[in-house]
């Protein structure tokens, strides 16, 4: 494999001098002889033979002078393999996913668009802590695919795929669980439970349009994070829940009913503001192929 001090013996068989090698290398008179050392060193032999009048190859020296540009040009070759095998190798992208924040349109798009980053594999790894999914990007996984406002966080990479329409959550049990739709209208003189404002611009103008359009709704704060505790308050409280389609499926004694407004909130794919080399890689091949099929969504 290749050494630089293998360039400083050369350099310094050439000048006939460690002084003028390390001149010609722009490296330090010791840095030359340490090198030297370390080479003799590891060959078990002397390759130069040391006098007041200067420097001379010894028979060991001189044999590894000839042979030196036949290892150079072995090194570069093997280095040359070794980068292009490092470069064919799959690029594992780890994708975090849980029942709240599923990845399956996304699995379904990227069956679509693989081809166009061939270099690239997904495995799926599991977010433990659905309310601090964000805080382990970079760590835990790479990226997650899910709901994002990112006109209101700026401290992540978001690539919007798709848009998930709002719904209203609801027990079975409630009257309004067997509509096949519901405007906000239908919850005059009720109770809607909505994230608390300041942190999803969307939700924001829910919140608005109640207060101007359907005054007569009761708007009870909940936290942005929605999580199965969410869904458990619904659950026992009766109060219907705004939510969003992809989370129909939470729990089974909740029924998910599609808003007539039509309120759609982004989704994609999220990263670390800073990710890592890899993943900002396939980051940008990612962006123009989600970006026109966000579009055309």
């Amino acid at each position: 494999m290749y050494n630089k001090a293998l360039d400083t013996f050369k350099a310094a068989a050439d000048c006939g001098s460690f002084t003028k090698a390390a001149d010609k290398l722009f490296i330090s008179h010791t840095a030359v002889i340490k090198q030297i050392n370390g080479l003799e060193e590891r060959f078990g032999t002397a390759l130069f033979e040391r006098t007041h009048r200067g420097i001379a190859l010894t028979a060991a020296g001189e044999c590894l002078y000839k042979e030196l540009p036949k290892l150079l040009r072995h090194s570069d070759t093997l280095i040359r393999k070794v980068r292009e095998a490092e470069a064919a190798a799959p690029k594992i992208i780890h994708v975090g996913t849980s029942v709240f924040y599923p990845c399956n349109a996304f699995i379904e798009l990227w069956g679509e668009i693989s081809a166009q980053c061939p270099r690239y594999r997904l495995q799926l790894v599991p977010i433990t802590d659905d309310q601090r999914r964000l805080e382990f990007l970079g760590q835990s996984y790479d990226v997650l695919i899910g709901p994002y406002d990112a006109g209101m966080d700026f401290m992540y990479q978001f690539i919007p795929v798709g848009g998930y329409r709002f719904c209203i959550t609801l027990p079975q049990s409630h009257p309004l669980s067997q509509r096949e739709r519901l405007s906000l209208a239908n919850l005059a003189g009720g109770e809607l439970m909505v994230m608390r404002p300041g942190r999803s611009a969307v939700n924001d103008q829910i919140r608005q349009d109640l207060r101007e359009k359907h005054p007569s709704v009761s708007i009870i704060d909940i936290e942005p994070n929605y999580s199965l505790d969410t869904f458990n308050l619904c659950m026992e409280s009766g109060v219907p829940l705004l939510s969003l389609e992809c989370w129909q499926d939470v729990h089974p004694g909740l029924c998910t009913v599609p808003l007539t407004e039509k309120y759609t909130l982004p989704y994609g794919v999220i990263a670390a503001h800073d990710p890592t080399e890899n993943t900002a890689a396939f980051l940008t091949l990612l962006e123009k192929p989600l970006t026109r099929n966000a579009q055309k969504a």
